[in-house]
């Protein structure tokens, strides 16, 4: 235990350095390389030298991907979206995230969890946010008070239908934070009205979906989880089928990640060791993927204004690395052989045909339509007529954050083994656990 303490601290220090330069007057640009450099070191320190007999097998997994996360949105957000406060903001966000993957205690669950979602409030403060702002308060808000209660009413309460009605309300609030049906509208209303990378960063680390997995999963009744499970795969193929027809590139992105994280959700829900791995390897990968084509909207919106997907924009001989990461990230959302996402979906697929056949046909339509759609945003983005205006072509640290996203998402898919064996341990760990629960 003293061993992973330190080691926590001690990732910590690299959030808690840009916090201290933001508090100590450090601004502008200088402010973003420090973030830039401390995002990245904290990704290398915890992939390389993570001890794994002190962290459980899925922090082992999770600490480096919102590290990854972190350092994404650092290096490819636009310099003229970047603002001081909420560099400020993101490093917080990251040192929480880090904080919450490292425990499962449900009090400090709670507080992350609040605390996260008052630092996306506060991302949208000012007039011309107030409509997002509002749909943060109100639903994150409501969350927060779900949580909370099931909480203390699981904890105060032994086996027995009190037990799973906290549980239920556990459940009830990571379907809020995630945007599950029927509260599946605020989340794509959040993408298009309010700070698209602001959104990409709360929503591409799931804490809601860690939050379910060690608080209510392994001890949920099968009657509970299927239900869950139902509401999510109806979620992801709507989601997904939603994200087919918009004609606003930001609506899109949000209802790409309704339905990846609906996804996640689902294969969680599903007691199969095959679809629980297949869920946490989508986890990842979607997470990487769909994150990164939000901030590669950031990025033309940048460049060009406000996109909408119903024309054809062309501009891939401008930006051809961001175009070729563009189509990477969507291949890994299809599910395409060769991406890391092929892997996660053809386990959870699998899992869920074995387990509950109908719902493993809407995984199967769920992911197809998700990869039309984000393929379809790939079309109308970067292909049609040659441009002829001005060359805009991304910055070098733009560059280096969407080259590795595509090389990761790649390089994991082709070398799956290492990531599929840890995350299929952790899998088994928690369907132990449910095994327990239910012969006492």
């Amino acid at each position: 235990m003293p061993e992973r303490l330190a080691w926590l601290l001690g990732l910590e220090l690299f959030p808690a350095a840009v916090l201290a330069a933001y508090g100590l007057g450090l601004r502008g640009r200088p402010l973003g390389r420090l973030a830039a450099v401390c995002a990245g070191l904290l990704t290398a320190v915890s992939a390389v030298g993570l001890d794994r007999e002190s962290f459980a097998r899925l922090s082992i997994v999770l600490i480096p991907f919102a590290a990854f996360l972190w350092f994404l949105g650092t290096t490819v957000t636009p310099t003229t979206r970047l603002e001081d406060a909420g560099l400020a903001r993101a490093a917080a966000a990251c040192g929480l995230e880090l904080a919450a993957f490292s425990t499962t205690s449900p009090i400090a669950l709670i507080l992350v969890w609040a605390a996260t979602s008052a630092l996306l409030a506060a991302d949208h403060s000012g007039e011309h946010f107030r409509g997002a702002r509002r749909l943060v308060v109100s639903h994150l808000g409501l969350s927060t008070i779900l949580l909370a209660a099931g909480i203390a009413l699981a904890a105060c309460t032994g086996a027995g239908a009190l037990r799973q009605t906290g549980l239920a309300l556990v459940f009830a609030a990571v379907l809020v934070r995630k945007g599950i049906f029927p509260f599946h509208a605020w989340i794509p209303e959040l993408f298009e009205r309010g700070r698209i990378g602001a959104a990409a960063r709360f929503n591409a680390p799931q804490l809601g979906a860690y939050v379910a997995l060690v608080l209510a999963v392994p001890h949920a009744d099968s009657w509970l989880l299927r239900s869950v499970a139902g509401l999510a795969l109806v979620t992801a193929g709507y989601g997904a089928l939603l994200a087919l027809y918009q004609a606003d590139a930001r609506r899109a992105c949000g209802y790409l990640f309704v339905s990846q994280s609906s996804l996640v959700i689902a294969g969680l829900e599903i007691p199969n060791r095959g679809a629980l791995a297949g869920a946490l390897i989508l986890w990842v990968s979607s997470g990487i993927a769909v994150a990164g084509l939000s901030r590669a909207v950031l990025a033309l919106e940048a460049r060009r204004g406000r996109l909408s997907l119903d024309v054809k924009h062309g501009g891939y001989e401008r930006m051809p690395l961001l175009a070729i990461s563009f189509l990477v990230m969507s291949l890994a959302i299809a599910n395409f052989p060769g991406t890391l996402g092929f892997i996660g979906g053809e386990m959870l697929a699998r899992g869920a045909v074995d387990s509950f056949p109908a719902l493993g046909f809407f995984a199967v339509a769920a992911t197809a339509l998700a990869g039309l759609a984000a393929i379809r945003m790939y079309f109308s983005l970067f292909c049609g007529k040659r441009d002829s205006g001005a060359r805009l072509g991304l910055l070098p640290a733009e560059r280096l954050g969407f080259a590795a996203a595509a090389v990761l998402l790649i390089g994991l898919g082709l070398a799956p083994r290492r990531l599929a064996g840890v995350l299929n341990r952790a899998s088994s760990g928690v369907l132990e656990i449910q095994r327990t629960v239910a012969v006492r």
